[in-house]
């Protein structure tokens, strides 16, 4: 037999000393490898012979000097030394670890090899044990083929040697190993730590966070100082968080997490860093009916309410002004800390133009103005920013004709208006658009009185009378009294619009801007004045004859 390796005298009288002095065969026993040759690798045991194993029972080549435990199958074998085996030693060195870790409770570690019905197989130490498939795991196995060819620690359940049948867990250690790691989490649990934990699942309420032993919650109120819609807007699944714990339930498993408690409360020094008056510049977070947030800084929000968007502009809605993501500068209008609460104006950042209204439209003056809305008895006309002025149905024209605004304005159209009033304490300016040119009662009141006779065209016909155009912009009424001598009962009888008529002023009002005419007075006026002429040009004879026949018509006019 030839020898590929050897090993020194030195060397095998040290062994020697080590291992047991007495062998017998069914005895495993110390040795070390001394020679190799192509088959076989010498091992001495302390025997008088050394022994031999086949190189088939080792998994790796064996070095010389390599120390190992062999099983003696026989002392001698085919008239040479001992007959030992490398696998067999290492079989029942496994059996007597499974026993022992049964009695004890102890680990062992295996290696899945295969899957097989119901669970798998699992290479112990050389001993072949079962695995069944619920006890593979703390949870349920959704890919088997994943355990295959990888090593863990399991628990011995049952085993018998000779039926060579054992039984293993591994679900039964991860639980015992939770446990352990539980008791002692909680053990070290206080309100105030703070942890490193993993984002495992979001919902709209807040994310659970795994500590490692437990799972914690962190609401979405805890996450930031300021206002999140969703948890994801801050963290997300499978990051990494440090947490502080703000509450437990030891008996319930349960730990409140606050994220936000790590960093200052942005409210802790609002007052001292949000003075009244101060300015500030922010992002708009939400718009609502009754206002807008704005964000002025991280956790720290305040309201501008639609009271304080415009001086004069009434807005229905904020969005008529403001929209989610605008950048805004706003003025503090008041700080409490203790509500949380900080509000904002967005008009006091410009001075109140009312302050100065009287000095900028003293009352008479003519201002160029926009047309901002038209209502059924008035219209809206910006003379500033910030000032609006009140331009009534009454104010737009002379002839009170006018009977809706839009019938001379439309939204945006540039006019010229006459301030008439300005109330600075109610926030109101008065317009007047027929201000602007000649009041055509002033010509009227020069250039006629009562008595005079006067010639126009009818505007209107009504039940009770007509109103008579005497000059642009000035009527009077001939009521229906004074259409005619004899009785009229519907003006629309005898005239109609457009008839040009002439008739007798019979009283004027100044004050209520009023004309009283008669056809009536104006017809016996003439009447009169016939009868003058008719005197001068004839003789007093016939003119008493003529007199006469007038007196009588007069008379028989008067009967009827």
């Amino acid at each position: 037999m030839e020898e590929k390796n050897e090993i020194t005298q030195e060397e095998l009288n040290s062994f020697y000393e080590e291992t047991i002095k007495g062998v017998s065969r069914g005895d495993v026993v110390k040795g070390r490898v001394v020679a190799i040759t192509d088959k076989e690798a010498m091992v001495d045991i302390g025997y008088k012979a050394e022994g031999t194993v086949p190189l088939t029972e080792f998994k790796e080549s064996p070095q010389v000097g390599d120390e190992l435990e062999v099983y003696v199958r026989a002392l001698s074998h085919a008239g040479e030394g001992p007959l030992l085996s490398k696998k067999e030693a290492e079989r029942i060195r496994a059996w007597e670890n499974l026993k022992e870790s049964l009695e004890k409770g102890t680990p062992v570690k295996g290696k899945v090899v295969r899957r097989i019905k119901g669970g798998f197989r699992v290479n112990v130490g050389g001993v072949e044990a079962f695995l069944p498939m619920s006890q593979a795991d703390g949870k349920p196995v959704k890919r088997p083929e994943e355990l295959v060819n990888k090593e863990y620690d399991f628990k011995v359940l049952d085993l018998n040697e000779r039926s060579s049948n054992v039984i293993l867990s591994r679900r039964q250690l991860l639980e015992e190993e939770e446990a352990k790691e539980k008791e002692a989490f909680w053990e070290r649990m206080k309100v105030g730590k703070v942890f490193e934990g993993k984002v495992k699942s979001l919902t709209t309420y807040g994310a659970f966070v795994d500590l490692g032993a437990v799972d914690g919650l962190l609401h979405i109120n805890d996450i930031s100082w300021r206002k999140i819609k969703h948890p994801s807007d801050v963290v997300d699944k499978g990051q990494r968080v440090w947490v502080k714990v703000l509450d437990f339930d030891r008996e319930k498993e349960r730990v409140s997490l606050g994220m936000k408690q790590l960093t200052p409360d942005p409210w802790e020094k609002a007052e001292e860093k949000y003075t009244l008056g101060t300015k500030v510049k922010g992002k708009v977070t939400g718009v609502v009916d009754y206002g807008a947030f704005v964000e002025v800084e991280e956790g720290l929000e305040g309201l501008i309410h639609i009271s304080e968007f415009s001086w004069s502009r009434r807005i229905k809605h904020p969005s008529e002004v403001l929209k989610e993501g605008d950048e805004v500068e706003c003025v503090v209008t008041n700080v409490d800390r203790e509500g949380r609460r900080l509000s904002l104006s967005l008009k006091q950042v410009e001075p109140d133009p009312w302050q100065t209204v009287e000095e900028l439209f003293p009352v008479g003056k003519l201002v160029e103005a926009m047309v901002t809305r038209v209502y059924p008895d008035r219209a809206l006309v910006e003379l500033a920013e910030g000032v609006e002025g009140v331009l009534r149905s009454e104010d737009l024209s002379w002839d009170k004709r006018v009977r809706h605004p839009g019938d001379l304005f439309q939204r945006g159209d540039k006019v010229e208006v006459k301030i008439l009033g300005v109330d600075p304490d109610r926030r109101k300016v008065r317009v007047g658009f027929k201000q602007t040119k000649p009041d055509p009662w002033d010509e009227f009141l020069r250039t006629y009185a009562e008595g005079d006779n006067v010639r126009g065209n009818v505007s209107s016909v009504t039940d009770f009378g007509v109103f008579l155009e005497i000059m642009n912009g000035v009527e009077g009424l001939i009521h229906v009294s004074q259409l005619d001598e004899k009785k009229v009962r519907d003006p629309k009888e005898i005239v109609k619009e457009g008839d040009t008529l002439s008739a007798k002023i019979v009283k004027i009002d100044p004050a209520a801007r009023r004309i009283s005419l008669s056809v009536r007075e104006f017809k016996r006026a003439q009447e009169v004045e016939e009868t003058d002429r008719f005197m001068d040009t004839q003789s007093q004879g016939e003119g008493f004859l003529k007199l006469g026949e007038i007196l009588g018509k007069m008379i028989n006019k008067g009967n009827k």
